[in-house]
């Protein structure tokens, strides 16, 4: 014969496993996992952002755009390159493709129309 207390002891064990998973996967994002990029442009505005290594840098540029554009002539949306060690990056791209870490700057050139 098994006790209540017995029965009430096997049934909380999957929620303690649970809670251990948790904890594990919330102890898996490490900060090294993380990076702080910053986008310096050509008036010297300066745009910093963190994100995971593994993240599209589409974040960041849209994220540029937006904090550029609401406060001054930053120009339209997509009307400038973004640079990093001398090649132009995609949005697509990810930190860990161009082995950025944390601190590093991107240049962005906007760019010029003639007429």
């Amino acid at each position: 014969m098994v006790s209540p207390c017995r029965k009430q002891e096997e049934s909380a064990s999957p929620a303690r496993v649970i809670v251990r998973r948790i904890v594990a996967a919330a102890a898996a994002i490490k900060p090294v996992m993380l990076v702080t990029l910053k986008v310096e442009d050509t008036h010297r505005r300066v745009v910093k952002r963190t994100m995971r290594r593994t993240d599209k840098l589409q974040g960041l540029m849209d994220y540029y755009y937006d904090v550029v554009l609401c406060t001054a002539d930053g120009g339209a949306r997509g009307t400038g390159r973004f640079i990093f060690d001398g090649k132009r990056m995609k949005g697509e791209h990810t930190p860990e493709d161009l082995n950025m870490v944390s601190g590093d700057k991107i240049d962005f050139f906007q760019d010029l129309l003639s007429g």
